[in-house]
C-alpha cells in the first residue's frame, strides 16, 4: 500500500518543496501528510506547493506523530501510496446528510482510510453510511485529527482547503490488515446508559451520571472526584459499551457539569450497556502486542508474505495514561511486527477500524495496528 514513508521537521518553509518532491517520485499515486500539532504549519504558504503537485495530497493535524518507532510533537510524516487512491471531502459533519457518492468505492477498492475532526459529532452516522455502501470484504481504518491545545483549530487539509469539523475519506485499491485491542479491565457492570444526548451522558441506571460514576470510581481510587482532579482521575477509569459479541468499546469521560452530566469524548447510543473500566499499564502494553499479532496473522494469511510497514493509530489518552511506559507499547509493536517492519503513524482523538467481517466502530483509548 505505502511506497515510501519520509519525515520532515517542518522548521523551515524552504524544506517543504524537497520533502514533497521526494514523496511524489517513482509514480506515487497520492500523499498523506501527518502533522504533529506543535509544528509550525502555515497553510497559506504551504498551499501553493500542494496545488503544484500532480497527485492527490491530503492530511491532518494530530497531537503527536510516530516515525521509525519514535514519537514526535513537532514534524511531519509523509506517506506516499503506490496503489490507486481517490478521496472524498466532507467539510461539515454537523450538516452531514448521510450521502456519500457510491463512485468513491470501485470494484478494486480494498481499504477505506478515514480522517475526521476528533472534536465533532456525527462520526457514528458517517461510518454507518460508509458501511452501507461498502463491500463486506473491505477493511476500514482511520482516526480523529485535532489539537489538544486548541480544540477549534482546523485539523484537516487538502490542496484546496484547510478546515475544521469535517472528514476526508480515502478509497485505496490495496489491502492492509487490521488488529484492534485496548487492554482495559472491567471493575463494574453492566449498567444502562439510561439518558444520553450524543456525547452527553445524562444518567446511568436512571441516576444522574456523575453521581453514579463517582460512587464506583471514588471507592476504587480512594480519592474524591472534583472539578479540579476529574480529568486526571478519569483517564484511568473509562466507560465501556458492551457490544453484542462481548467486545467492549471505550469512551473517555472528559468533564462533568452542574447537572451531573458527564461529557464523553465521543457519542454513545441511549440504552447502551455500560461497564466501568480501569487501566493497568502491563495489560495495555500486552493489548498492543495482541493487536499486532492479529494484524500480522491476517496479513500473512491473505498475502502469503511478510509485511514491511506498520501503521499505528494509537489514542493520545493511552499515551497520557502510560507516560514513560508508552515507549514499551511501541517496543512490543515493533517486536511483534517482525524484523525489518517500519513503524509510523499518529496519536489520535478516537480510532476507526473494522477487519471487514464486522461493523465499523468508533473507538477511544484503543490501539489499531495496520500492516502492509
Amino acid at each position: 500500500m505505502f511506497k515510501k514513508i519520509e519525515f520532515f521537521d517542518g522548521k523551515k518553509i524552504e524544506g517543504w518543496q524537497p520533502f514533497l518532491n521526494k514523496l511524489s517520485k517513482d509514480n506515487a499515486s497520492g500523499i498523506l501528510l501527518l502533522v504533529a500539532e506543535e509544528t509550525k504549519f502555515d497553510y497559506e504558504k504551504i498551499q501553493p506547493l500542494l496545488k503544484k503537485m500532480e497527485i492527490l495530497v491530503w492530511g491532518g493535524i494530530f497531537p503527536e506523530v510516530i516515525y521509525n518507532g519514535s514519537r514526535y510533537k513537532q514534524g511531519i510524516v509523509g506517506c506516499a501510496f503506490k496503489s490507486p487512491v481517490s478521496i472524498e471531502v466532507i467539510k461539515n459533519l454537523k450538516r452531514f446528510k448521510g450521502i456519500i457518492p457510491e463512485t468513491l468505492i470501485s470494484k478494486n477498492t480494498e481499504t477505506l482510510f478515514i480522517l475526521n475532526d476528533g472534536w465533532v459529532n456525527n462520526i457514528p452516522w458517517l461510518i454507518e453510511t460508509l458501511y452501507e455502501i461498502s463491500r463486506k470484504e473491505m477493511t476500514y481504518i482511520g482516526g480523529g485529527a485535532g489539537s489538544l491545545i486548541d480544540m477549534k483549530r482546523p485539523s484537516l487539509f487538502t490542496s484546496n482547503d484547510y478546515f475544521a469539523g469535517g472528514a476526508i475519506i480515502a478509497s485505496i485499491d490495496d489491502y492492509i490488515s487490521i488488529g484492534i485491542d485496548h487492554g482495559w479491565q472491567t471493575i463494574y457492570g453492566p449498567a444502562t446508559a439510561s439518558s444520553v444526548k450524543k456525547h452527553i451522558l445524562k444518567s446511568i441506571n436512571w441516576e444522574p451520571a456523575f453521581k453514579f460514576y463517582k460512587k464506583i470510581v471514588e471507592k476504587d481510587a480512594g480519592v474524591k472526584l472534583t472539578k479540579d482532579n476529574f480529568l486526571e482521575v478519569a483517564k484511568s477509569y473509562p466507560l465501556g459499551m458492551l457490544k453484542y459479541d462481548n467486545e467492549i468499546v471505550l469512551r473517555v469521560p472528559i468533564e462533568f457539569d452542574e447537572k451531573n452530566n458527564i461529557l464523553l469524548s465521543s457519542e454513545i447510543p441511549e440504552n447502551s450497556i455500560l461497564m466501568i473500566m480501569k487501566g493497568n499499564p502491563e495489560k495495555l502494553i500486552e493489548a498492543a502486542g495482541s493487536a499486532t499479532d492479529q494484524a500480522k496473522t491476517s496479513y500473512e494469511n491473505k498475502k502469503k508474505t511478510s509485511p514491511t510497514k506498520a501503521l499505528i493509530i494509537d489514542c493520545i489518552t493511552r499515551a497520557l495514561f502510560l507516560k514513560d511506559r508508552f515507549e514499551d507499547e511501541l517496543k512490543i509493536i515493533e517486536t511483534k511486527a517482525g524484523t525489518g517492519v517500519f513503524l509510523f503513524g499518529f496519536l489520535s482523538l478516537g480510532e476507526i477500524a473494522s477487519t471487514g467481517d464486522k461493523y465499523i466502530e468508533l473507538y477511544n483509548k484503543t490501539v489499531v495496528i495496520s500492516l502492509g
